[in-house]
């Protein structure tokens, strides 16, 4: 019951009038309740109710009725079938409309958004149940056919040492040979039981399962060893002086038996593996494609926390931050890699980076903006999870550590320093700092009409940074005006934002900062 439970357990006494009206609260929660119906139901006055109510509770008396009411529908949210309608009724609420509102409020989703999650929780739940005991039976079997596998073999060393005991005239011929045959066995029992290790760490870290390959070939390698041995050891026979061989056929036969058993196991760990490869495939495809989704509604709730007041300055991070959202949730999975993921956060750091300078310039924004350190935390997650999947998980292979790092980019330093970086990730970063100057100008030092030559320079950037990240330098997208090369439109960018800055005086100082590192970037030295 939420804080009526914890003003209990605090010390709070029945006869505390306060606490009295939070039972009224919790048996009446679907009534219309007001202050001056809950403070006459103790006897006060509803300024005094009002005071000693925040006094004891630390929220106000209408504020914690829709608290509980929230915190009420929520469980029904997750728990019920009714429909939203229905609940936001249920709790007092007029309309579908204005109880999503103060949903949205209260938990940072809409009663639907949050429906959908725990549905998908408890379906995911109950899927990784029903995985477990696939799972759990599978390594069972597999655990099993290689101890199998490894008794027979050391069965078989022993067979041939009491053998040669027992006859000793054959053993003086082939006592050589018996010795060779018993190490070769030896060393491969040897070798599948470090192979049974190896199989039963997996049962406890199932995503190490990507190794199948390596035990699927340690198996086909000890099958074919096994043939090898019997092989041998039926040619010896065959060479053998013909009192000597009734003697060392049983011999040879415990071998036989193993190689025939050795490579029936081998087929049936692998069918054991593959079954285990699916499952487990499934598993990391629901939980990358969870993974993508949380870091999605972060993004997204980013955006909203910032898209409430149109009059907010910000509508340049609110751009940046809607656009990696939305190329997130519209990358099909296969094509989600570490690498798309770092780039994604290098630009989440950069837009970060230009809210930390914002919080400090005004300081009661820092609510609003601390989100986007959320979805820049989420992503970083993500990409960690998806470094850690097996390169074949979802058909793609996965990129080498080399690949890995040249997509990190160091902002911390001076883009003076990016010579030998990506200029199309630069050009972005410039665009979006250029977006967020021409929102600080704003009405105040920008016309109509030098805000769309503006919002035209920006589009030729767009263009510049898109043709200059797939390395093109032909007439592809490019207006005449441009002089029909990525160099010629990059210089008409740098000429236009000087000319702009210049006409600005002290107010475009930024924009001729910007429009340098622009040329510094996207030109050649001798441009």
């Amino acid at each position: 019951m939420g804080n009526y439970t914890e003003n209990r357990q605090s010390g709070m006494t029945d006869e505390n009038p306060v606490f009295r009206s939070l039972g009224v609260i919790e048996e009446r929660i679907r009534e219309k309740l007001t202050v001056k119906s809950l403070a006459d139901s103790v006897h006060f006055s509803q300024y005094h109710y009002q005071r000693m109510f925040r006094e004891a509770v630390g929220d106000s008396v209408m504020g914690y009725v829709t608290r509980r009411r929230i915190s009420l529908a929520a469980e029904d949210l997750a728990g019920t079938d009714e429909s939203i309608l229905e609940i936001a009724l249920k709790y007092g609420y007029d309309s579908h409309e204005g109880f999503t509102r103060s949903f949205r409020t209260h938990m940072g989703i809409t009663p639907t958004e949050y429906r959908k999650y725990h549905l998908s929780t408890s379906s995911l739940k109950m899927q990784k149940e029903k995985s477990a005991m696939i799972y759990s039976k599978a390594m069972e079997e597999i655990i099993r056919e290689l101890n199998s596998l490894i008794v027979q073999a050391k069965e078989a060393v022993e067979y041939t040492r009491k053998s040669a005991e027992i006859n000793a005239e054959a053993a003086v011929f082939y006592a050589r040979f018996w010795e060779v045959i018993v190490d070769k066995t030896e060393s491969m029992a040897e070798n599948l039981a470090q192979l049974l290790t190896r199989i039963t760490a997996i049962a406890q870290q199932p995503d190490e399962i990507s190794a199948r390959f390596r035990i699927i070939k340690a198996m086909e390698d000890t099958a074919f060893q096994s043939g090898i041995i019997a092989f041998q050891a039926g040619l010896t026979i065959a060479r053998a002086r013909p009192e000597h061989r009734e003697a060392i056929q049983s011999v040879c036969n415990k071998y036989e038996s193993l190689a025939g058993n050795a490579r029936i196991k081998t087929g049936r760990i692998g069918e054991f593996m593959q079954e285990l490869w699916q499952l487990i495939f499934q598993d990391m495809r629901r939980n990358a494609e969870r993974k993508i989704q949380q870091a999605v509604e972060k993004g997204m709730a980013a955006v909203r926390n910032l898209s409430d007041d149109p009059a907010l300055p910000y509508d340049y991070i609110v751009e940046e931050v809607r656009s990696i959202a939305e190329e997130l949730a519209a990358m099909p999975l296969e094509e989600v890699t570490v690498v798309r993921l770092e780039n994604e956060l290098v630009r989440l750091d950069v837009t970060a980076f230009a809210v930390d300078v914002d919080v400090l310039r005004v300081p009661a924004h820092r609510a609003l903006l601390e989100k986007i350190y959320d979805f820049r935390e989420e992503i970083r997650e993500t990409a960690e999870f998806f470094r850690g999947l097996p390169g074949d998980a979802f058909g793609f292979p996965v990129e080498s550590e080399q690949e890995i790092e040249n997509c990190k980019y160091d902002i911390s330093g001076s883009v003076r320093e990016a010579d030998n970086r990506e200029p199309g990730l630069w050009g972005e970063i410039l665009l979006f700092y250029l977006k967020g100057e021409i929102q600080k100008l704003g009405g105040a030092h920008l016309t109509e009409e030098k805000r769309a030559v503006f919002d035209d320079i920006c589009d030729k950037m767009k263009q510049a940074v898109h043709l200059a990240a797939r390395g093109r330098n032909r007439t592809e997208g490019v207006t005449p005006e441009s002089g029909g090369s990525t160099q010629d439109l990059s210089q008409q960018i740098y000429h236009e934002l000087t000319m702009q800055g210049e006409e600005l005086g002290i107010y475009g100082a930024a924009i001729l900062y910007l429009a340098e590192e622009w040329k510094r970037i996207l030109l050649k030295p001798d441009t």
